[in-house]
C-alpha cells in the first residue's frame, strides 16, 4: 500500500524526496533530502507544505 497524504504535512507526506525522521520522544521530523544538494530546499520545511518545484509523487509502495 502507498503512503497516504496527510493534509497537516502537505506534499512532503508522498514526496519521493522527503525522510521522515523521528526521534525518541516520537517527534516527526520531514527532511527535504533535494536540501542536500540545491540550496533552494530547505532541510526542514514549515508544514504543511502547499507547493514546492521539486515535489515528485511517491510511487513506492509501504508494508504494514
Amino acid at each position: 500500500m502507498s503512503r497516504g497524504a496527510d493534509p497537516g504535512v502537505g506534499l512532503c507526506s508522498v514526496c519521493t524526496h522527503v525522510r521522515v525522521v523521528e526521534n525518541r520522544r516520537g517527534s516527526r521530523y520531514y527532511l527535504c533530502e533535494l536540501s542536500l544538494t540545491d540550496n533552494r530546499f530547505v532541510k526542514y520545511p514549515s508544514l504543511p507544505v502547499a507547493e514546492c518545484p521539486g515535489f515528485e509523487h511517491e510511487t513506492r509502495t509501504v508494508e504494514d
